[in-house]
């Protein structure tokens, strides 16, 4: 052990002792700083890492099945991040309600041989290993939680493990970029008239391509692509459904709510709907692009013919929601006449009694 040799020539053993002391005191607060740095926050890549390994537990299993386990810090944590809720009696924690994993079997039978389906329990998203995959033909990416998980303009999409539904279709199309500028608008139209096919009532779109439930965010799709050549192109359609639960508003900025909140559709169920209609939106879309759905818009739109606001950057513009062209951009009709616009974030305008 270190200390100043300085102290021991001429000086007392009281002096010695003192700075023995101090020696030994700076060895302690080192010690507990490199304790205290093992709890700073990892990186999301071994967070990532930790929740795989902690999702193929037998000690994961164990709680999925409702049983108990022994109490601990680091299960906490982990628990937290997957964004599960617990209870704690003594020594031992037990999920509160522990989630049942979809039934991948069952999807991938109703969907026939025509998508081929890989299942992950953890991912950082499902729309990054779309898009890194190498599958021939349609591909699907189901994961039961995703830590990065992405929607539009680069917010987060939030989901505990096994409530929701996190989803990823992969294809290629003999289309340039330039083609698919409508594709979400597409997909979104296909994904609420099969949904509401099957008695899932109040479902709407917001443009671009929200899907609302009375008015409230319940899906979210995310299209990204992969120019292949000039006139091929990977695309892939990711979509954020809350069958179970759903984020608060101070979470994502608007009001939220859950298909369970209208329907009893089992997660299986809609996912079937979902991928089915994607399938449907792609082969429809290189066909015909928006041609068939420009007039039906509006059959679909949940603010059309009303007043809306739309922030643009910085700008905020008003006027009536009038529909869209069939380049997908909406149109405004405003005190300057009709305008268009290819993004931004569409609300109401509160009506004057809600002002009052």
């Amino acid at each position: 052990m270190a200390y100043d040799r300085r102290a021991q020539s001429g000086s007392s053993w009281r002096e010695v002792l003192k700075h023995l002391s101090m020696a030994w005191l700076r060895t302690q607060r080192v010690k507990g700083s490199t304790r205290e740095s093992k709890k700073l926050p990892t990186s999301p890549q071994d967070q990532l890492r930790r929740l795989t390994a902690f999702a193929q537990s037998s000690t994961f299993f164990d709680l999925l099945n409702g049983d108990a386990c022994k109490h601990s810090n680091e299960l906490v944590g982990k628990l937290e991040a997957l964004g599960l809720k617990y209870r704690t009696e003594g020594s031992l924690l037990e999920l509160t309600d522990p989630p049942s994993e979809l039934d991948v079997d069952w999807v991938s039978r109703q969907l026939g041989p025509s998508v081929w389906i890989q299942y992950d329990r953890v991912v950082d998203s499902t729309n990054r290993i779309a898009l890194e995959s190498l599958s021939p033909g349609t591909a699907c990416f189901i994961a039961e939680f995703q830590s990065g998980g992405r929607g539009r303009s680069g917010r987060k999409w939030i989901s505990p493990y096994g409530d929701n539904l996190a989803l990823s279709v992969v294809t290629v199309v003999d289309r340039s970029i330039a083609d698919l500028s409508g594709l979400p608008l597409a997909v979104g139209f296909g994904m609420v008239k099969a949904l509401r096919t099957q008695s899932v009532e109040g479902i709407s779109l917001k443009w671009p391509n929200d899907l609302l439930l009375n008015g409230r965010k319940t899906a979210g799709i995310l299209t990204e692509v992969d120019p292949l050549t000039s006139n091929s192109t990977k695309v892939v359609v990711g979509a954020g459904i809350n069958i179970a639960s759903f984020p608060q508003e101070d979470l994502i900025g608007q009001k939220a709510t859950s298909i369970g909140q209208g329907s009893t559709l089992s997660r299986e169920t809609v996912a079937v709907i979902i991928i089915r209609a994607i399938e449907d939106a792609l082969k429809r879309f290189v066909l015909e692009g928006l041609s068939s759905i420009v007039e039906k818009w509006q059959e679909v739109d949940e603010y059309a013919d009303r007043e809306v606001s739309l922030r643009v950057g910085e700008n905020l513009v008003t006027g009536k929601n009038v529909g869209i062209n069939h380049a997908g951009h909406l149109l405004v009709k405003t005190r300057s006449g009709l305008e268009e616009f290819s993004i931004g974030d569409i609300s109401l305008r509160p009506s004057k009694n809600e002002n009052e």
